[in-house]
């Protein structure tokens, strides 16, 4: 026992992550660090049809996931009020709970998400007012202190681009990545900017060989005796002239050309088949990207290959990371949020278990599925399962039939 004593309790290593005045260097290639960074990663999410499928995929999946409150205590009275108090909050925001969480949905984009909490005093109690997100584009600087740990964010943004200082504290940072606790996380589509890369420049040289093939390439025949290799001031401009006409000619409806006597234009049709199926290029780099984030089912049928086992396998597994993804959503709301509003409140947790924020599973069993689990359990012979209210509750939830019970049609 002597020899505990001499630990040092304290933080002696740090994480190993490369930073300085308040800048991340932990991406080796300079076209994704920074700023420089965040523009790519949002061509991408912007511009990319398979990005796009995949994280409106995610989206649309994640909405659906319904969040309520639970006790700390089921038995307890308390616990129970502080379970409706939170339920009240989450639900008096000036915006959604569904539109908070798509707004958290963009650190699949850029690998983080800053949220600051902001409160108001309504009937003696303090409440979020909104809990809004600080944009990525407007990171000035992390503050971070000399172990690496973070304590705040300084942002810079429009209209005044005043800079402004959040501290963690107040705020909610969602990361998809904890690696050597970087604020930055890492983007779900980094993986996939090689592919990317190379895709986007084939889709554009093969965008100008279709435009080539269709109006033919253009060629313009200088007159008898005209010497291109002159260098007057008046060939010389004649030669810009032609350049410019053969890069700027289009074959469309306002097409036409007026050309000074002795100089031809004509069209060269191109010659036959291409060495190279830029079809089948783009669509390998398709899948490579689709299958970064286990998204390659979206590609099943594109091809007429494929079956449907092998769909709800892939989704299945797709399913399983975003059941992650919402969990880890969950536990930041539920370790730093859930805390700060009862803290300012007056009201600690050293006596009794706080609230939780729970939500329903992803990608849970076809309802199709989940009648025929209860006619067997609740059949006369097995007699495993007893439909009582209870019961028909949670299945009118499941069913998500209670939702509309009250609506007049």
């Amino acid at each position: 026992m002597v020899g505990y004593r001499n630990i040092n309790l304290g933080e002696i290593g740090r994480t190993g992550l490369t930073w300085s005045a308040g800048s991340v260097y932990e991406e080796f290639l300079p076209a994704l660090s920074g700023s420089r960074g965040r523009k790519i990663y949002r061509e991408m999410a912007d511009n990319d049809a398979i990005v796009g499928a995949f994280l409106y995929a995610i989206e649309q999946i994640i909405r659906e996931v319904r969040w309520s409150v639970k006790p700390g205590d089921d038995k307890d009275a308390q616990s129970k009020k502080d379970a409706f108090f939170l339920q009240t909050c989450m639900n008096s925001m000036s915006h959604s709970w569904a539109d908070l969480i798509t707004e958290i949905l963009s650190m699949f984009t850029y690998g983080w998400a800053l949220f600051e909490q902001v409160f108001e005093k309504k009937n003696g109690a303090i409440i979020w007012k909104k809990i809004s997100i600080r944009s990525q584009d407007s990171l000035e600087a992390w503050d971070l202190d000399e172990n690496g740990g973070i304590k705040g964010m300084y942002q810079r943004t429009y209209p005044d681009f005043k800079l402004s200082y959040l501290p963690l504290s107040k705020c909610l940072l969602f990361r998809t990545k904890l690696n050597k606790d970087n604020p930055e996380g890492r983007s779900i589509l980094r993986n996939s900017f090689r592919s990317f890369y190379f895709k986007k420049n084939i889709q554009e040289i093969e965008g100008i060989g279709i435009e080539r093939d269709l109006a033919g390439i253009p060629v313009l025949t200088a007159p008898d005796g005209f010497n291109i290799g002159s260098e007057k001031e008046e060939d010389q401009l004649a030669i810009a002239w032609a350049k410019d006409i053969i890069t700027n000619v289009r074959n469309d409806e306002q097409a036409g050309l007026f050309l000074p006597h002795g100089w031809e234009f004509e069209l060269l049709a191109s010659p036959g088949q291409k060495q190279f199926n830029t079809t089948e290029i783009i669509n390998r780099y398709n899948k490579e990207i689709a299958v970064t984030v286990l998204a390659q089912f979206i590609m099943l049928g594109m091809e007429r290959t494929g079956s449907y086992a092998l769909a709800k396998e892939q989704t299945s597994m797709f399913y399983l990371a975003l059941d992650g993804w919402v969990n880890s959503i969950g536990s930041i709301f539920n370790r730093y949020a859930v805390p700060l509003l009862f803290g300012l409140n007056g009201q600690s947790f050293e006596v009794r278990p706080q609230p939780h924020i729970v939500h329903t599973i992803i990608g849970q069993p076809s309802l199709r599925d989940v009648a025929s689990y209860v006619s067997a359990l609740a059949n006369e012979k097995v007699n495993a399962l007893v439909i009582d209210d209870e019961v028909r509750t949670y299945l009118k939830n499941y069913a998500k039939l209670r939702e509309f019970s009250d609506v007049t049609l």
